[in-house]
């Protein structure tokens, strides 16, 4: 989420009565979509409490969709048993072939990892992806993930499908 979104005058009052994760019950929920956008590389990686809900949502046998840099939560969120979520799962994320274009367009690298990079470094896990801003989402059982922005619509079949059965 960005600073002008919060500060908007329109947009920011959306956020006013944002519940914290602390006092949601994932019993009243189906499913979870985490969007992305470039803070999660930052506030996501050390945020356990976010980590342990994810997790929480998952083992709940409830569909998880992550996108964009909302997929990072994959490179850290870890499962009750130790294990990671991504591992033995295939998915998607905003791929290094977009960090170079965001690199670019700025004149600098704008992040000091990426996703991609670091989800190559997990053996035990499968990473997918398209051309640069094409369209991609993957559904690997109750697990939801899309590249970037352009690949909502994708995912958002793929969980109305995973909700139908």
């Amino acid at each position: 989420m960005s600073i002008g979104f919060v500060h908007h005058k329109s947009f920011g009052k959306l956020l006013e009565n944002t519940p914290s994760i602390d006092s949601i019950d994932i019993n009243e929920y189906d499913a979870i979509c985490v969007a992305g956008g470039g803070a999660p590389l930052i506030n996501f990686k050390e945020d356990q409490k976010l980590h342990k809900f994810i997790a929480d949502f998952y083992e709940a046998g409830k569909v998880v969709c992550l996108i964009c840099h909302g997929t990072s939560l994959l490179l850290w969120t870890k499962l009750s048993d130790g294990s990671l979520l991504a591992d033995g799962k295939t998915w998607t994320g905003f791929a290094d072939s977009e960090e170079d274009i965001i690199n670019k367009m700025f004149g600098k690298v704008v992040s000091s990892y990426t996703i991609e990079t670091e989800a190559r470094k997990n053996l035990n896990t499968n990473f997918e992806c398209a051309g640069p801003l094409e369209p991609f989402a993957i559904r690997d059982g109750r697990l939801i993930t899309a590249q970037q922005q352009h690949s909502i619509y994708l995912a958002s079949q793929l969980v109305i499908e995973a909700l139908s059965e």
